[in-house]
């Protein structure tokens, strides 16, 4: 007979997508801006949106394609490393959800830092 392998415990299946989700969306949202990808943008003066690379006009407002470009790269992690955690069908070990969420905290912060220094008055 043939047995079936343990499945990963459900709690670290969400873990694992969380972390990997927050992870996922500071990447996207800060390689947005550094990468100049692509993002939607509203132009006040004119009452539009725009897909914008570089803003030329100061009063452009980015942070909507920006923050659609972070959920983007959330979602996609997240799916990633639910399917990464599930595939190994064994449960995480201590050491893994540590580094995963030492990562998202890292991640968290760099991408807030990131931010932080591009308002910085230099």
């Amino acid at each position: 007979m043939t047995e079936e392998a343990p499945a990963t415990p459900r709690a670290q299946l969400v873990y694992a997508a969380a972390t990997c989700g927050v992870i996922g969306w500071c990447l996207a949202y800060v390689l947005c801006d550094v990468l100049h990808w692509p993002r939607l943008a509203y132009l006040p003066y004119d009452g539009a949106f725009a897909l914008v690379t570089r803003p030329t006009n100061p009063s452009t407002i980015t942070y909507l394609g920006t923050v659609l470009w972070g959920v983007i790269g959330g979602l996609a992690a997240a799916a990633l490393g639910a399917t990464i955690a599930r595939a190994r069908r064994r449960a995480l070990s201590a050491r893994t959800q540590s580094l995963l969420g030492a990562w998202a905290i890292t991640a968290f912060a760099f991408a807030g830092l990131y931010y932080l220094w591009n308002l910085w008055p230099f």
